[in-house]
């Protein structure tokens, strides 16, 4: 995979993508990365240990794992079928896209859990 340089200005952030960055539930995450970021040892470790102690229902994996299982429960690719011919070919286009990220996405879900 080749990386791809991309200006600062042209990065956009999706907007349910920043609700869930900055819910309570991803507050423990943020803490951990910005004492990460900013070489604070012992902030680390106290970010660790309150990720440590999470239950599982409350952690990044879960949320993870409960969006797919929803998004897939009753998955059916002959609904799909049907629907197709209905939806614009640029709303298509669109969610070929977005689908190509969330498949990227996936594998690297995959791969995490394979180490």
């Amino acid at each position: 995979m080749q990386l791809e340089k991309i200006p600062l200005n042209e990065i956009t952030i999706d907007p349910l993508a920043q609700e869930l960055v900055r819910s309570e539930q991803s507050r423990p995450y943020m803490d951990y990365w910005m004492k990460a970021y900013s070489n604070d040892a012992v902030g680390i470790e106290t970010a660790l240990q309150v990720l440590r102690d999470l239950p599982l229902e409350r952690r990044y994996t879960w949320r993870v794992f409960s969006a797919l299982k929803w998004a897939f429960a009753d998955f059916d690719d002959e609904c799909v079928k049907l629907d197709l011919p209905h939806i614009s070919e640029a709303q298509r286009a669109e969610m070929v896209k977005e689908l190509g990220i969330r498949l990227q996405q996936m594998i690297m879900l995959l791969k995490v859990f394979k180490e």
